[in-house]
């Protein structure tokens, strides 16, 4: 009764295919485990959140004010003054590293003189002063001085520290 059938290839194949198959399978109930998994529907306890105390604070997501409102920075005048010495020896750049350093130093912390140690004064982008500084207090004790100069703008980062002004950071900016 077998031979009235014709063996096509693609039946050859499917046959083959099968034929793989079970041998899989009964490889794997063979070497496989004998019981199949327990399953249950029944979760194991999780342990409530401990409690918090009230007095450490909360943990929870941080709401940031959208519209912060702007500190005033005590001895603002001063903060002006220090900035404006500061960038009228900055923007001085025909003399020497040396001598261009030792003219910030006065007004800078010494991280930032740390940090200019070794600048070469011919790169800095301004020749002068174009307009009055302007003070954008960030906190009572650091601020932000922006001076306009003929390259854009210079914004000096100052804090007070140990009760007078100090110029901690510079960028500047292209307008």
């Amino acid at each position: 009764m077998l031979s009235r059938i014709p063996l096509r290839p693609r039946t050859v194949v499917a046959l083959g295919l099968a034929g793989v198959v079970a041998v899989i399978v009964a490889l794997g109930k063979l070497l496989g485990d004998a019981a199949p998994p327990e399953t249950s529907s029944v979760q194991p306890p999780v342990a409530a959140p401990s409690a918090v105390d009230p007095h450490e604070g909360d943990d929870g997501l941080i709401q940031l004010d959208p519209t912060p409102s702007p500190m005033k920075a005590s001895n603002g005048p001063q903060a002006l003054s220090v900035a404006t010495k500061f960038a009228q020896q900055w923007i001085k750049h025909d003399r020497n590293a040396d001598a261009w350093l030792d003219a910030l130093r006065p007004h800078s912390t010494e991280t930032l003189v740390a940090e200019l140690d070794g600048v070469d004064p011919a790169g800095v982008p301004a020749n002068r002063i174009t307009g009055p500084a302007r003070m954008e207090a960030l906190a009572d004790a650091f601020v932000e001085v922006v001076i306009p100069i003929d390259a854009g703008l210079l914004r000096l980062r100052l804090v007070a520290a140990q009760g007078r002004w100090l110029v901690d950071g510079i960028d500047w900016e292209r307008v």
